[in-house]
């Protein structure tokens, strides 16, 4: 006859207490939850267009023992002022070789850098900086998720350890903002000087018959 004495064991556990399956992230016994590509335990992953580390996608580089350093006083995107979430990268071509998130606050005199990485000679950076070289750059601005040209007010050719000192970056969509023009860019915000005036007694644009 049964005296309700019996003792069992919990579920997922051996008499003596002792888990009997996998234990997740968590330390739970028998529990689902994983390590997401970013080692967090039950994360969802990097949000879409970052890295783990919270770096746009498109400003990831390698750090170079061969570097050179680019102030500016005064970075804008369409003459308003990055804040201090937004991101500067620096481009050899399409290869970014150094970025920087733009809070000023963390700079010394209000005035940031972007560092600059060069070859040296390593595989990790190949495609970067050679002495000579002239950067290219570009805006991330954060409340727009949206990636801008940016142009500098002079250009400052790359050598190792240098530190340059630039009056200010421009970011924004470049293009014609003339109306007449036959290249006429609806869409751009700041006027790169490329506009092609109608040409003849028809006023017509290349390409017109």
């Amino acid at each position: 006859e049964n005296d309700d004495s019996c003792e069992y064991a919990q579920v997922n556990y051996d008499c003596d207490g002792n888990c009997t399956v996998e234990v997740d992230c968590f330390g739970e016994c028998g529990g689902s939850a994983e390590l997401d590509e970013c080692n967090v335990c039950g994360g969802s992953g990097p949000e879409t267009g970052y890295t783990c580390a919270g770096t746009p996608e498109f400003f990831v580089y390698n750090q170079s023992t061969q570097q050179a350093f680019y102030y500016f006083s005064s970075v804008t995107i369409e003459n308003v002022l990055l804040e201090s979430d937004d991101w500067v990268g620096a481009f050899n071509g399409d290869i970014c070789v150094g970025a920087r998130q733009w809070d000023t606050s963390q700079c010394n005199g209000g005035i940031c850098d972007v560092p600059v990485m060069g070859f040296d000679g390593n595989e990790y950076s190949e495609g970067y900086m050679l002495t000579g070289d002239i950067p290219s750059f570009k805006m991330f601005d954060v409340s727009q998720g949206e990636y801008f040209d940016a142009v500098p007010s002079e250009d400052v050719p790359w050598f190792p350890m240098g530190f340059s000192n630039i009056d200010y970056l421009e970011g924004g969509i470049f293009g014609c903002m003339d109306a007449m023009a036959c290249n006429y860019n609806p869409d751009a915000s700041v006027d790169d000087g490329s506009c092609t005036l109608p040409q003849g007694c028809n006023n017509w644009c290349a390409g017109d018959y």
